[in-house]
């Protein structure tokens, strides 16, 4: 069989899961390696030490939905069983009931999500048993040398260049997005920095700030929410939000088997897909933590959508912040700050900012709406995987809820390549 050689850009779930399967694969015969670039750490955006958490919350997806759910064998007999033997939920809280919580006292609590901290550790867990080579640097570069890829690392020891890889994965949700111009203020934040700077907010609360804007209405700005709501004394929290409410997602057999049902998802329309994945996935909020939110009397939700954020000379001395935005109703209205945070999302794109200007890769909405089954870019280069902008071709594919069938979607070409 040939051997295939995969880079992944990223030490987080997608590149667990696609590690985990490639050793399953290995063990059968599959010749398939994986390289997994990572900037900080396995698990860095679930840890708490870089950003996106801080890592004391729980998982919006149940455990069970781990790195080989939902366990079918799509391409090759035997994988999902090695899956589940090997790499399940389950199988790593019983290899490290040393000091852990142990999967019996787990499951006596009512096997609720893991917290943020112990995802990162099974991630972590799984790549080092999946034997997957972690290359621990950040990567400046994607190059295309003899149509194939070469990953160009910057680590500690200086910069070099891994050549030959059949394919690259492209991972991670990318830094925060930036949709409208905004000073650079010690008071502003974004859905990266706010975590990193906990400290900075408790002491502007604490400080006299009384009002605190969060802009934006999905998981972002919700969990941002819940953290002040538990961890500050504003006494006004204004979530600035385009929707007109905090859509909550909760856990019920007909929105959950879509995520799993390859072919009942087939069916609907390309414009079904996107008011789906829209709608349970990009701008939504867990019940868990709605919860929290729809109990605390402080919080309010404005509807409108920012357009800038100003520091003006407040005639004292210092600047005072102020948040410009539209109304729905029409006008242009202005709101005043102690404290804003950006939590109007990612830039799944970031990769771009790796490849050459000369490699012709289509535009965000075009590289969605023709994506290939494969999870790959239809550009004419070598193959290029994006998960995180896949949700036309599969509902939980840019998300943790179907692991299993991302891993699947990606490595298929693989294993028929390996077999030529």
């Amino acid at each position: 069989m040939a051997q295939q050689n995969i880079a992944v850009i990223g030490g987080g779930a997608k590149a667990a899961a696609i590690a985990a399967k490639a050793y399953c694969l290995r063990q059968i015969g599959f010749p398939i390696s994986v390289t997994i670039f990572e900037r900080h750490a396995v698990g860095a955006a679930w840890s708490g030490k870089h950003g996106y958490t801080y890592g004391n919350q729980r998982l919006c997806t149940p455990a069970e939905r781990d790195l080989g759910y939902p366990y079918q064998d799509l391409t090759v007999d035997g994988v999902a069983e090695a899956m589940q033997k090997e790499f399940s939920w389950a199988s790593f809280k019983v290899a490290t009931n040393n000091g852990e919580i142990s999967y019996a006292d787990w499951v006596n609590r009512g096997r609720r999500p893991p917290f943020h901290t112990e995802f990162a550790k099974y991630l972590s867990w799984a790549i080092v048993k999946s034997g997957a080579d972690l290359q621990i640097g950040t990567v400046t570069e994607l190059r295309v040398e003899d149509d194939a890829w070469s990953v160009a690392l910057k680590t500690t020891a200086g910069a070099e260049v891994v050549p030959g890889f059949h394919a690259a994965v492209v991972t991670g949700p990318g830094p925060a997005a930036k949709y409208f111009k905004k000073p650079k203020d010690p008071r502003i934040f974004d859905g990266v920095s706010f975590w990193s700077r906990l400290g900075k907010v408790r002491t502007i609360a604490e400080g006299g700030g009384k009002k605190a804007v969060i802009i934006g209405g999905g998981g972002t700005a919700a969990a941002t929410a819940s953290w002040m709501v538990q961890n500050c004394n504003f006494e006004e929290i204004i979530i600035l939000n385009s929707q007109p409410t905090l859509f909550t997602r909760t856990l019920n057999f007909f929105e959950s088997r879509l995520f799993d049902d390859d072919a009942s998802w087939r069916a609907l329309s390309p414009t079904d897909r996107a008011s789906f994945t829209d709608r349970l996935n990009r701008g939504v909020v867990w019940e868990t933590v709605t919860d929290i939110l729809s109990n605390a009397r402080e919080l309010s939700l404005v509807p409108g959508r920012a357009a800038s954020i100003e520091a003006v000379d407040n005639g004292k001395g210092g600047r005072d912040l102020v948040v410009h935005y539209a109304a729905y109703a029409g006008g242009d209205l202005t709101m005043p700050a102690d404290l804003v945070v950006d939590a109007t999302g990612f830039d799944a794109t970031w990769f771009r900012a790796l490849l050459d200007s000369a490699i012709p890769l289509p535009s965000s909405k075009e590289i969605q709406e023709k994506m290939k089954s494969d999870l790959s870019i239809d550009y004419p280069g070598p193959p290029l995987h994006a998960p995180m902008l896949s949700q036309v071709v599969g509902p939980g594919f840019a998300s943790l809820m179907s692991l299993g069938l991302m891993s699947e979607a990606v490595l298929t070409r693989y294993i028929k390549a390996s077999e030529a």
